[in-house]
């Protein structure tokens, strides 16, 4: 065999790997009808009848239905939600369901990887792509990871499953929201944690700390003199009276740097690190110095 013709008969059995792959995921990948449009894709997560599916693709809360692998619509009902992470779970009954397989090892920067939806009601659609980059995040000290990928994501595929070419694990629940239109994923421990949480309690019982706090850029003369690295940290513009925050003893003019060994470098970073209940150690900036105290947040109010 010439080279050219080698060439040509690897190429093609590449086309054939991956044309399986899709295939053999096309069962766990399902469309989301909320009545108002038929345009959002979610995930088999459990041969039990969880469905994953973005919150914003699942805009009612009754009279919903998942359109199965063989064009079937099967009623479904909304566990819950979270709109936070976008995040909607739920429940049909149907037998025989094929789960995505979930994957243990964090998938690589450069790894070949594939969009699966189902959006609207032209059918299975896929593209390749690989990880472009992977940001790291955790929740409670439990570390998490949020996947961006040059496969293009169409409209219809949030709630669409980004698979490994490889072996055809789930990595991430596909997210055109947060990427406005790009490659984005929310990491699978991600996911794992809140669908976990919703079956359990229906919501996700964050923490509240009765602050309000703003993006702040940190002066290169103070990070050098009290030898911090990171370049930003959270204003306290608000401290409620009463409040957790209030009774650890914060004031308006903190700057919060950290809570529990993580730096506060976002105001998103905050929301990952507070639970109702479970006591946090927070790193603030008060009048030039860094102090510590410890706070434990209450159940988010409303």
């Amino acid at each position: 065999m010439t080279g050219p013709q080698m060439i040509a008969s690897d190429f093609s059995r590449f086309s054939e790997a991956i044309a399986d792959t899709v295939a053999a995921v096309a069962g766990a990948i399902v469309g989301v009808d909320d009545g108002t449009r038929l345009t959002a894709t979610g995930v088999v997560w459990s041969a039990d009848g969880v469905i994953v599916a973005t919150s914003h693709g699942v805009e009612r809360d009754e009279d919903l239905a998942v359109m199965m692998a063989d064009g079937a619509m099967v009623p479904a009902t909304l566990i819950g939600r979270d709109d936070e992470t976008d995040i909607a779970v739920l429940r049909i009954e149907s037998a025989g369901l094929s789960p995505v397989t979930h994957g243990t090892d964090a998938p690589r920067v450069g790894e070949l990887v594939l969009a699966v939806a189902r959006p609207g009601d032209s059918g299975l659609a896929a593209t390749l792509g690989v990880v472009s980059a992977r940001r790291e995040t955790e929740t409670n000290g439990a570390p998490e990871y949020i996947l961006y990928t040059d496969a293009v994501l169409y409209p219809g595929f949030s709630g669409g499953a980004l698979i490994a070419a490889g072996s055809g694990h789930f990595l991430g629940l596909l997210n055109r929201i947060y990427g406005r239109g790009m490659g984005v994923a929310l990491g699978a421990p991600l996911v794992e944690r809140v669908v976990a949480t919703l079956l359990t309690h229906g919501r996700i019982p964050r923490g509240y700390l009765g602050i309000r706090t703003q993006l702040v850029s940190l002066p290169e003369s103070l990070r050098s003199n009290l030898g911090l690295t990171q370049e930003t940290g959270l204003l306290l513009a608000h401290v409620e009276p009463g409040s957790p925050g209030d009774t650890a003893g914060l004031m308006l003019g903190d700057t919060l740097l950290g809570i529990d060994d993580s730096a506060m470098e976002d105001v998103g970073d905050l929301r990952g690190r507070l639970s109702a209940g479970r006591e946090v150690n927070l790193k603030l900036l008060r009048g030039g110095a860094v102090i510590e105290l410890n706070a434990t947040p209450s159940a988010l109010r409303g």
